[in-house]
C-alpha cells in the first residue's frame, strides 16, 4: 500500500513538471509557455507541452502570422513577373521555369532536414535562422539582379521557408497545444493573404519601378516578423535551465510508420491537385470559352474562395471520428470542384473554382493540425511534418510535368482535367485513414524508436 503510495506521488510531481505554474512556483512568470524545448522536461519520457493559454500565448500567434505572412509571398511574386525578367535578363523560358519550380523542389529536399536542425538548436533558434537567411534570399536576388543570383536566391528563401513550414505546426503543439487549431488557422491565413496580396501588387509595382521592387518588398515584412522571433527566442533561453540542452528523447522512426505514409501520401495529392489548379486551370477555361480577363477574374476567385476552407476546418467542433468525417467531406469538395473544371458548363465554372479552392485549403490546414493531433510530442510533430512535406511537395514537383505531358498526348486541357478529377478521388480513399484519432505509436505492433 505505501510503495503505490509513492508511486502515485511520484506520478503526481511528474504531471506537475508539464502543468502551467501555480502561485509562488519559481517558474510562473511565463517564459516556460513559450517551451525551453523538451529536453527542459525532467524526464526524457515526458514532453514539455505547455497547458492552457499561456502570458505569451498573444505575442506567439503574432510571431506565427508574421512568419506566415512570409511563406509565400517570395514565391508567389515571381510568377507574374516571368516575361519581365526572361526579357530583361535575357534568359529562356525553360530557365524561368526552372526558376519557378525551384521553391517546390527545394521544400521537398529540405523539409526532412527542419526536424533534425529544431531537435539539434531548438526550434525558436532554427525559425530566428530561417528568417535571416530568408532576408538574404531576398536581398541576393532583388539588390543584385542576375540569373545567377536570381536562382541562388531563390534557393535560399526556398531552404528558409522550408524551415517555417516544417516547424510552426510543432511549434503549436509544443506551446499552445490546446489551440492548435487556432495556430493552424493563423498560419494558413497568413499565406493565404500574402500570397493574394503579392499576386496583385506584383505587375503594378514592377510597371512603376522595376521587377526587382516587388521581389525585394518582402524585405520589409521578412524584418518586422524577425523582430517577435528574437523576443520568443529570448524569453525561451531565459526559461531553459543552465546547461540543458535542446534535443529531446529520439522521436518515433515515422518513415517506417505505415499510417505516416498514408497522411503523406494525402497531403501529396491535396498538393498536385493545388498546383493543378493554379496553373492549368485558366487554360481550361479558356479552352471553355471564357477570355483571358474572366479566367483571370475566376483564379482570383478561388484565392479568395480558399480562406472560408481555413475558416470551416480550423472552427469545426470535431474530434475523433468526427475529423475524420470533416477529412472526407472536404475533399469530396476537391472531388466535385475537380470534376465541375472537367465536366461542368461554361457558366457554372466559378461555382467548381470556388469548390476547388475550398476544398485545397481546407485539406492543407487539416494536414497541418494532424502533424500535431496524430504524434505524442513537438519532436514527433516536426518529424511527421518533414515528412509529409518531403513527400507532399516532391509529388507536387512532379505533378505539373505529367500534367504537361498528358496534354501533348491529348491535346486538350478540358480532357487533361479527367486525371485531376481520378487524383482527387484517390484523395478521397485516403482521408478516413489519414485523419484517424489514433497516433502514430498506436497504431504500432510495439515500439519502433528510430534510435
Amino acid at each position: 500500500m505505501k510503495e503505490n503510495e509513492e508511486t502515485t506521488s511520484a506520478g503526481n510531481k511528474a504531471n506537475q513538471a508539464t502543468d502551467p505554474p501555480h502561485a509562488g512556483q519559481p517558474a510562473s512568470s511565463g517564459p516556460a509557455a513559450l517551451g525551453a524545448t523538451d529536453a527542459a522536461a525532467p524526464a526524457p519520457q515526458t514532453p514539455t507541452v505547455r497547458r492552457g493559454w499561456p502570458k505569451e500565448g498573444w505575442l506567439l500567434l503574432f510571431a506565427v502570422a508574421a512568419l506566415a505572412f512570409n511563406l509565400r509571398s517570395p514565391i508567389v511574386t515571381i510568377g507574374p513577373l516571368v516575361g519581365m525578367i526572361r526579357d530583361d535578363l535575357g534568359v529562356s523560358g525553360s530557365f524561368m521555369g526552372f526558376v519557378t519550380a525551384l521553391p517546390v523542389l527545394a521544400f521537398a529536399l529540405f523539409s526532412p532536414w527542419a526536424a533534425r536542425l529544431g531537435r539539434r538548436y531548438g526550434m525558436e533558434n532554427v525559425l530566428v535562422a530561417s528568417l535571416v537567411v530568408l532576408l538574404a534570399g531576398i536581398a541576393l536576388r532583388s539588390a543584385l539582379p542576375s540569373p545567377l543570383t536570381l536562382v541562388l536566391g531563390t534557393a535560399l528563401l526556398s531552404a528558409a521557408i522550408a524551415m517555417g513550414n516544417v516547424l510552426l505546426p510543432a511549434l503549436a503543439k509544443r506551446s499552445l497545444p490546446e489551440h492548435v487549431n487556432l495556430v493552424v488557422a493563423m498560419m494558413t491565413a497568413g499565406m493565404l493573404v500574402s500570397s493574394t496580396l503579392a499576386a496583385g501588387i506584383a505587375v503594378p509595382l514592377a510597371r512603376w519601378q522595376g521587377w526587382t521592387w516587388p521581389l525585394g518588398i518582402w524585405m520589409l515584412t521578412t524584418g518586422v516578423a524577425l523582430v517577435p522571433w528574437l523576443r520568443i527566442r529570448h524569453l525561451h533561453r531565459a526559461a531553459a535551465p543552465a546547461g540543458s540542452a535542446p534535443t529531446a528523447r529520439t522521436p518515433l522512426n515515422v518513415w517506417r510508420i505505415p499510417a505516416a505514409w498514408v497522411l503523406s501520401l494525402y497531403m501529396g495529392l491535396q498538393s498536385l491537385v493545388f498546383y493543378a489548379v493554379v496553373g492549368f486551370t485558366p487554360s481550361v477555361l479558356q479552352e471553355k470559352g471564357l477570355s483571358a480577363e474572366q479566367a483571370g477574374n475566376l483564379g482570383a476567385l478561388f484565392q479568395a474562395v480558399s480562406l472560408l476552407g481555413v475558416v470551416a476546418v480550423s472552427w469545426a467542433p470535431v474530434r475523433g471520428r468526427g475529423r475524420q468525417w470533416l477529412s472526407v467531406g472536404i475533399s469530396l469538395t476537391v472531388l466535385a470542384g475537380s470534376l465541375g473544371l472537367w465536366l461542368g458548363s461554361t457558366a457554372t465554372q466559378w461555382l467548381w473554382v470556388s469548390l476547388a479552392g475550398i476544398g485545397t485549403a481546407g485539406v492543407f490546414s487539416l494536414c497541418l493540425m494532424l502533424f500535431a493531433e496524430r504524434t505524442d510530442s513537438p519532436a514527433e510533430a516536426a518529424a511527421l511534418s518533414g515528412m509529409a512535406q518531403a513527400v507532399g511537395y516532391g509529388i507536387a514537383a512532379i505533378g505539373p510535368l505529367g500534367v504537361g505531358v498528358l496534354y501533348d498526348l491529348l491535346g486538350s486541357w478540358t480532357r487533361t482535367m479527367g486525371l485531376l478529377a481520378a487524383l482527387s478521388l484517390l484523395e478521397c480513399l485516403l482521408a478516413w485513414s489519414s485523419a484517424s484519432p489514433k497516433t502514430l505509436a498506436q497504431t504500432l505492433a510495439g515500439p519502433q524508436r528510430g534510435r
